[in-house]
């Protein structure tokens, strides 16, 4: 796939004493979820309890904390909370 193919997401959970939300960029909503679950985070089984932003940009993001220290969001992985360049490929 290209990397044109790549989508953002801005994902929230049901537990309000998680993180305030997960940012990955992925090949699909599946695959985002797939990538936060291999960095650890508990999402849970049913998806419809998230709130889910496709197609997400840094400026879209509320969080002042979450801009500051975000990783790069135009590769596939996890962005926020940022662990590594690449982290999920």
């Amino acid at each position: 796939m290209s990397e044109s193919a790549l989508t953002a997401f801005w994902i929230e959970g049901p537990d309000r004493r998680g993180p305030l939300g997960y940012g990955v960029t992925a090949f699909s909503f599946a695959d985002a979820l797939e990538i936060v679950r291999r960095a650890c985070y508990q999402l849970p089984e049913d998806s419809s309890t998230l709130r889910v932003r496709a197609d997400i940009r840094p400026g879209d993001i509320e969080h002042r904390f979450v801009r500051e220290h975000m990783g790069p969001i135009a590769v596939r992985g996890m962005w926020y909370p940022f662990i590594d360049v690449g982290f999920g490929s």
